[in-house]
């Protein structure tokens, strides 16, 4: 079996791992480069690596771009295997960032197998900031490889990666925060945990929070933190319609039909686009009649609710009379730098709202990285997902090290 990572072996991102056998070829992953601006197909077409023959198949790991932001110019008759969370945010996606539908879809479980061609796959659910992210062990010509996809072991689901297979003969392990030796990631409880005494010490401000609307287990804490602290919490439509959609796979996740203490407000911009595209239903399955708050309700008792916000919403939340605020980060800190985000940090700054950053790593420290090989016991390592794939023999032994586009055989 031959393996060719077409990229992500200097770059954390647009990871693409192509697995050829005397019968099959495969991907894993497509991704987009983190830094990539490109949504239409023109310009993605400049990121698509040079796969040569047939693709018998593309599995991804999980529905962040940087793993799958190429599938729109796939070809159709690809077949495309993920996991039912993920299946679930591409719709959202279609819907919410106009992203063009994912043909031939085909839903695949945890620890249970496949078979493409003469390969073999079973995947692993992982611990990760996207929702039922997974981790795949290919087998195939007497090798067995696993790739770890994105994976952390401070987030709610730590302890699954001690289920992952054991003694493969190659760790494909990504390395997001190798070259930080001394970093280390709050867990995601330790996470709830401050967003509880931010809530709790404000009882007379409002509270924003800017996070991933996809990141579930974000909004899980932010949601546990408000009942903790006898607040409600208030989403717009697109984080609505994310937890509607896993609430649906899981029922423990909040949903506004569900869960006390939890809300909808509608931006009239985006509203109008939904109902614009012919996406009504996606606003009146919320129940507006229910569950919705306007911005003077919201300006009545601004202290009493947590709302989830994005740059998008600025229009509406500057309706909100709120005299003192906390804004708080719950995203990767550099964000906050771009360009189509100033104007939301330029408002709380001119507002004199409180700031505070309350966010973890979605990947692996350093530590988790060497807990996970140790469970594993890999007779090699392969760097991927990382700007310092020539420092992992420092911290690994029996590191492959390998150049995108570089054919190795296994």
């Amino acid at each position: 079996m031959r393996l060719i990572i077409h990229r992500g072996t200097d770059q954390i991102g647009g990871s693409c791992v192509e697995f050829v056998t005397s019968t099959t070829r495969i991907i894993v992953d497509i991704g987009l480069p983190l830094d990539s601006k490109a949504r239409n197909d023109e310009d993605l077409w400049k990121y698509m690596p040079a796969i040569e023959g047939k693709i018998d198949a593309v599995l991804i790991s999980h529905y962040h771009m940087d793993h799958h932001g190429l599938l729109p110019i796939l070809d159709e008759t690809v077949p495309v295997y993920a996991s039912e969370g993920t299946i679930s945010m591409f719709g959202i996606n279609v819907v919410f960032i106009n992203q063009k539908p994912i043909k031939n879809l085909i839903k695949i479980e945890s620890n249970k197998e496949i078979t493409i061609g003469n390969i073999r796959i079973t995947p692993f659910t992982v611990d990760h900031s996207a929702f039922d992210a997974m981790a795949f062990l290919i087998e195939s010509e007497g090798k067995r490889i696993l790739y770890s996809g994105d994976i952390r072991i401070h987030g709610v689901k730590a302890r699954l990666y001690k289920l992952l297979p054991k003694e493969v003969d190659y760790l494909i392990l990504e390395g997001t925060n190798i070259g930080k030796e001394n970093y280390s990631a709050d867990t995601e409880n330790q996470i709830m945990g401050r967003f509880t005494d931010v809530f709790k010490s404000s009882n007379d401000a409002i509270n924003y929070v800017w996070c991933s609307g996809q990141n579930i287990d974000r909004l899980v804490s932010i949601y546990r933190a408000c009942l903790q602290s006898s607040k409600f919490l208030v989403v717009d439509p697109y984080v609505a319609n994310v937890l509607y959609e896993v609430h649906a796979i899981r029922s423990t996740i909040p949903s506004l039909s569900s869960h006390d203490n939890l809300h909808v407000y509608f931006p009239y911009t985006l509203s109008s686009k939904l109902k614009k595209m012919g996406y009504e239903d996606y606003l009146y399955r919320l129940m507006p009649k229910k569950y919705k708050l306007k911005y003077k309700i919201l300006s009545t008792n601004p202290e009493k609710f947590v709302m989830i916000v994005r740059p998008s919403v600025l229009e509406f939340i500057s309706k909100i009379e709120a005299p003192k605020g906390n804004f708080i980060n719950s995203m990767y800190q550099l964000y906050e730098t771009y360009d189509e985000n100033k104007a939301l940090i330029n408002w709380v700054k001119e507002k004199g709202y409180t700031y505070h950053h309350i966010h973890t790593s979605g990947h692996a420290t350093l530590e988790e990285l060497k807990a996970v090989t140790a469970e594993v016991n890999p007779k090699h390592i392969i760097p991927i997902h990382t700007e310092n794939k020539n420092i992992y023999a420092n911290h690994f032994d029996n590191t492959v090290v390998l150049n995108d586009n570089q054919p190795f055989t296994l």
